[in-house]
């Protein structure tokens, strides 16, 4: 029989299914479509995939896989087997789950035997014939009728009832017979009657009736006798979702017992003869789509063959029939994650296969379903043994050292530093770090979200100062830390083949001082790649800082070889030659920035209205820090050597400013700027930003006589002006800022590109009036970069059995160094990172201008812009059109 084109590839897919069916999820029904005349059907497709199923020893099917294959013929009616007396004939619904039960209850070798008691006990439960009148009456009979079945199916509990029997002749004494009978009979009935109505499993029979969920009393509609009876679609719901949680019982046993191994199979049901509206089997697919939507399906793998006639609930599989591979790849994720259907359309190929089909069957006739051997036995008795072993090493360790250290440690400073996936631990003090810590509630829905998606998944770390002392400005990190969750939930929100991130926060306190190896306190790195293997962790982002310290955290990271990637880290000493190989980050370096800082101040109409338009003669008086060599002495640096529109005059204002007064500092600045008729360039760090601009509105030398306002540009800038520049403006309404930014944060968005994909997620996640701006677009980039690597890993190591593909952060380096990522267009710009390039050539960079009615214009943007077509003229000129200037 020929075969549809590249069907080997479905067929791998429900192979791995059927033999492994992975966590607890609900199992989508596939049905087989194929548009084609002659054969193979859809319906022989489904018929010939049973044999893939058992092997034959002989004349009897030896299970691979439990499975029942259901067709028309199997339900129609049969001879009576001679020798046994006639059975009755159930009607079709209830005949059709007969069928099935009886199929699916034999095992593999080795499985051992499954009990199906809710199953069972709801069906006793129509043949029950009681006194629906009296429902106090009816309760107790009904209790009997099933007690008795009981019976039947249980030969301890019938010999036990056999001694207690009314010939009172056979006993020892008379009295005697009352006790036996007591204890043997009466009793046991009695209690199977309160577990009955007690019984958390079959509770649910019950759950809608106002009495409560009592089981007894519901069961009642469904006797002979009973109103509900004669119900089909109300019976065969009830028995399905009976079969299905005795199903789901019987695949995971006690972990200490032998069968909890042997059990990793799905229970297959196989439907080639999908009829009609109102055929036994379309009835029966019709309840179960109805207890898919409600309820989980368990291990209940149903592939049937779709009938000629649509079905108004099944949604076809989004991928061409023509292209089995791909449509395989989808089937898969539907297998694996909560899907939005419970029953699903799979299109076949119309074209004949021409060779590798029928080859891949040829060589793999059968389901590799893994042998009962002898490691079953093995494992439920080390289980035990292991947790014994472990707890007994616990209270070894209590009572030691009193506890193990938690992830989360208070320092003296009063912050928390230390990593947590958003539970468990919290970096965030109450009443101290409330933003912190619903970023912290955000982490942990999304990650959970991530782990129980049924998808692989990588754990990245977003590690940076994400707290501060008392009275300091709110660290820029957080910003930054939206960012990252915004990425987070669009690339966990992605359909396909895509690897889900787990996102944990590091906080390595102000300054870095808990970053890497410190006298003081914690190691935060040593603690991120303590949990290197147990986390599964691909990469680090974030760092946010050029420091000492946080190079140092960066290096020890790199040590243990996991590729970390920053953003809005810009100081020239991060990417140096001494800077670790593992390192890359998304934001230019200073002397990039420098460059295009100094051609704004130098050429921009709008510094000359505040200085004066004579080119060459606009001085510029720069703040720095002459101690922060890793950043606002690097950038003073590089500014004064590329600024070419007059002279520069510095003024130094210390970060630790032990002696130094903010006043002092605010009047030396504009007593220059008062000199020169220059402005301010502020190189200094954003955290200290609020103190100096608050200084310089107080300050009367600030007070120009014609009214001017003083202009200042800043790189870093505190992150409460950047989310309310506005604000900024009216409290400080002596100076007239600027700023540079990482991405064209203006608020006018172009639909369908990268910028505006970046806002909509953020202003999905985060619904308090955030704005996305810079320092968030990065971080946002920053786990683009980390994810397009992770997935494109993912894709080179998994194969069509093994789906979670054990890939390692080296890995993940290997692939940002060569052949890195290129031209991915992100919030930022257009990036490309490898080996040769650590952070992005020509990367793009913008200057702002925020004005009190809160709108913001862009006046510079240079570089590799977002969207921008590959060596196209976008981003490569600045200024008013007519007057525009080459972009540096």
């Amino acid at each position: 029989m020929p075969l549809p084109q590249k069907i080997h590839y479905l067929i791998e897919c429900f192979d791995t299914l059927a033999v492994n069916r992975g966590g607890n999820r609900r199992l989508p029904a596939m049905l087989l479509k194929r548009d084609a005349a002659g054969e193979p059907t859809a319906r022989d497709i489904v018929v010939e995939y049973e044999k893939r199923l058992y092997t034959k020893e002989g004349s009897e099917k030896v299970r691979r896989v439990p499975h029942a294959l259901l067709t028309d013929d199997c339900l129609g009616p049969r001879d009576a087997v001679p020798g046994e007396p006639a059975r009755e004939v159930a009607a079709p619904h209830v005949h059709v789950l007969d069928e099935l039960t009886k199929e699916l209850a034999k095992l593999p070798p080795g499985a051992g035997k499954i009990r199906l008691s809710r199953f069972n006990t709801c069906r006793a439960v129509l043949n029950a014939n009681v006194n629906t009148v009296t429902p106090d009456a009816g309760v107790r009979q009904l209790r009997d009728h099933l007690y008795e079945e009981l019976l039947q199916r249980r030969g301890g509990l019938e010999m036990l009832a056999g001694l207690a029997g009314d010939d009172a002749a056979t006993a020892i004494a008379t009295a005697w017979a009352s006790v036996v009978r007591f204890f043997g009979l009466r009793l046991p009935r009695s209690i199977y009657g309160l577990w009955l109505k007690r019984r958390r499993t079959l509770r649910w029979v019950g759950s809608h009736r106002p009495e409560g969920a009592n089981f007894l009393r519901m069961a009642l509609e469904i006797t002979a006798s009973g109103e509900s009876h004669n119900k089909p679609d109300v019976v065969q719901r009830l028995l399905l979702t009976a079969l299905i949680n005795d199903l789901a019982k019987a695949v995971r046993p006690s972990r200490f017992w032998v069968y909890r191994a042997r059990r990793r199979w799905s229970f297959v049901l196989l439907l080639p003869d999908i009829g009609a509206e109102g055929t036994t089997i379309r009835q029966l697919l019709d309840t179960y789509e109805q207890i898919a939507r409600d309820e989980p399906t368990g291990p209940l793998m149903v592939l049937g063959a779709a009938p000629d006639e649509p079905l108004s609930y099944a949604q076809p599989v989004a991928a061409d029939a023509d292209d089995a591979d791909a449509l395989a790849r989808q089937v898969r994720v539907l297998y694996a994650r909560p899907s939005a259907s419970a029953v699903y359309l799979v299109p076949l190929s119309p074209r004949d296969d021409d060779g590798p089909a029928r080859s891949w069957l040829q060589t793999k006739p059968r389901v590799d379903a893994p042998p009962s051997g002898q490691g079953a036995y093995v494992r439920a008795v080390a289980a035990p043994v292991l947790a014994l072993a472990l707890v007994a090493t616990g209270i070894y360790y209590w009572r030691a050292e009193f506890g193990l250290p938690p992830s989360c440690h208070k320092v003296s400073t009063g912050e928390i530093v230390g990593v947590t996936d958003g539970s468990g631990c919290h970096l965030g003090s109450p009443g101290r770090d409330d933003e912190l810590l619903d970023l912290e509630a955000v982490a942990k829905r999304q990650n959970d979200a991530a782990a129980h998606s049924g998808r692989p998944y990588r754990t990245v770390v977003f590690f940076a100062p994400l707290t501060a002392e008392p009275g300091d400005s709110t660290p820029v990190s957080l910003q930054s830390l939206r960012g990252a969750l915004a990425a987070q939930h669009q690339i966990n929100s992605r359909e396909g083949a895509v690897v889900q991130i787990r996102l944990l926060l590091a906080n390595s306190g102000k300054y870095f001082a808990y970053g890497s190896r410190n006298p003081h306190g914690p190691d935060v790195a040593a603690e991120i790649i303590e949990r290197k293997h147990r986390d599964k962790i691909a990469a680090v982002i974030g760092i946010t800082q050029s420091r000492p310290a946080s190079f140092a955290a960066v290096a020890e990271i790199s040590a243990a070889s996991i590729p970390v990637i920053g953003n809005s880290v810009s100081g020239s000493k991060m990417v140096d030659e001494r800077a670790s190989s593992y390192y890359f980050q998304v934001s230019p370096s200073n002397d990039r920035i420098a460059q295009v800082m100094a051609e704004f101040s130098a050429y921009s109409e709008e510094v000359g209205e505040l200085t004066t338009a004579k080119e060459g003669a606009r001085t510029a008086v720069v703040v720095y820090d002459p101690d922060d060599e890793f950043f606002s002495s690097d950038l003073q640096e590089k500014f004064s050597k590329h600024y070419k529109g007059g002279k520069v005059v510095t003024v130094p204002y210390y970060e630790n400013r032990t002696g130094q007064i903010v006043s002092d500092v605010a009047r030396d600045i504009c007593t220059e700027v008062g000199k020169s008729d220059g402005f301010i360039l502020y190189a200094g760090r954003s955290g200290e930003m609020p103190a100096l601009f608050d200084a310089l509105q107080a300050a009367s030398e600030c007070r120009r006589k014609d009214g001017r306002k003083i202009a200042v540009l800043s790189e870093s800038t505190a992150a409460k002006y950047l989310q309310d520049p506005a604000d900024m403006m009216r409290r400080h309404s002596l100076l007239q800022p600027y700023y540079m930014m990482y991405n064209n944060s203006n608020g006018k968005e172009t639909p369908n590109t990268p910028y505006s994909e970046f806002t909509a997620h953020f202003r999905s996640v985060f619904t308090d009036g955030s704005l996305p701006e810079g320092n968030a677009a990065g971080a946002y980039d920053a786990l683009q970069v980390a994810s397009a690597a992770i997935n494109a890993v993912y894709v080179q190591y998994r194969t069509g059995t093994n789906g979670s593909a054990p890939f390692q952060a080296t890995d993940v380096y290997a692939r940002l160094s060569n052949p890195g990522i290129e031209n991915l267009s992100g919030a930022t710009g257009l990036l490309t990172l490898n080996s040769r390039n650590r952070f992005p050539p020509n990367g793009a960079v913008y200057i702002l201008q925020p004005h009190l009615d809160k709108s913001v214009t862009t006046l510079v943007a240079c570089g590799n812009l977002p969207d921008q077509p590959v060596n196209s003229d976008l981003g490569r000129t600045w200024g008013p059109a007519g007057r525009t200037r080459a972009c540096p």
